[in-house]
């Protein structure tokens, strides 16, 4: 019994720093959004390029026959390598498109599920329902893009907020601080 309240305790211990980590990523994404969000993209397309030159690295260090058509991996390589860059280079305006290109996608899925609630048997108020819905979401979103991802952007940062919250307080009711 002695060893188990050890091990709560030494996980509890581990988890602290992840539910600081987790309030201040919180507080910085609610103060500082539109940053966050451009400096998040960049991240990604670091990551996509380190990636792609992992690719490349290893094709020209071990060429290894498993991988399959070694020309086409460095190609992907190589795609990945400039999908990186673009999102580098253009983290900002990929962040303002993103809103608008969501809206327009749920658009899109509003009108084909009110077209096949016309089409299908039975009863389709749930179809039609679902469709005014999402339609009307697409609709609010590409009307108010900003907003829709100030808001989005609030959401998280309270989330990762109160995620750490209840870790440190799960901390301290298991006694592990």
């Amino acid at each position: 019994m002695k060893q188990m309240q050890v091990m709560v305790k030494d996980m509890m211990r581990r988890k602290l720093i992840p539910a600081l980590i987790s309030i201040v990523l919180g507080i910085v994404i609610i103060i500082a959004r539109k940053s966050a969000v451009d400096l998040l993209v960049k991240i990604i397309g670091g990551l996509i390029i380190a990636g792609g030159v992992g690719f490349i690295v290893m094709y020209f260090a071990r060429p290894n026959p498993a991988l399959g058509n070694l020309k086409m991996v460095l190609i992907i390589a190589a795609i990945m390598v400039v999908i990186g860059l673009l999102l580098i280079n253009y983290a900002e305006q990929i962040v303002d498109m993103f809103p608008t290109i969501m809206g327009i996608v749920l658009i899109l899925n509003g009108l084909s599920h009110l077209t096949m609630a016309g089409v299908e048997p039975g009863d389709r108020f749930i179809s039609v329902a679902f469709g005014i819905v999402t339609l009307a979401f697409g609709i609010l979103i590409v009307a108010r893009p900003e907003f829709i991802m100030n808001a989005l952007m609030i959401y998280i940062g309270i989330f990762f907020v109160v995620s750490g919250l209840m870790d440190l307080i799960l901390i301290k009711r298991l006694g592990g601080i």
